[in-house]
């Protein structure tokens, strides 16, 4: 997110899950998705995106935008992760960790380790 957004403006944008993992897509891959395996490019998108949203033709295994990022492992949805990213990125003195898990949601230990992995591969 190159330009700041006011957090009117951010809401607007990413109202949902499926506008957020849009943005995280085209963000990482264009409008192209490549198998974080196989590298391969001829990928099939999968029914209600499960088990992951992805799956590639040439090696057979599931992918999603998270795989080889911070958000791997992550469970907490995409918005979550994209609001935190926010965040931190528009807090000119940092947040703590307290208030970003009130305004998640999460837990603070949770808050805590996203914006760990968001500053480590951020």
């Amino acid at each position: 997110m190159s330009d700041t957004l006011r957090t009117f403006e951010y809401f607007q944008k990413f109202p949902n899950e499926e506008a957020a993992r849009n943005f995280f897509e085209k963000r990482r891959w264009n409008d192209e998705p490549v198998c974080d395996h196989s590298g391969a490019v001829s990928v099939t998108e999968c029914k209600d995106h499960k088990p992951m949203a992805f799956r590639c033709k040439d090696c057979r295994k599931h992918f999603s935008v998270r795989i080889g990022t911070g958000l791997a492992e992550s469970r907490l949805p995409l918005l979550k992760s994209l609001l935190a990213i926010y965040m931190l990125t528009n807090a000119r003195k940092g947040i703590p960790s307290t208030q970003m898990a009130r305004e998640l949601g999460v837990t603070q230990k949770t808050a805590c380790f996203l914006a760990q992995r968001i500053r480590e591969h951020g």
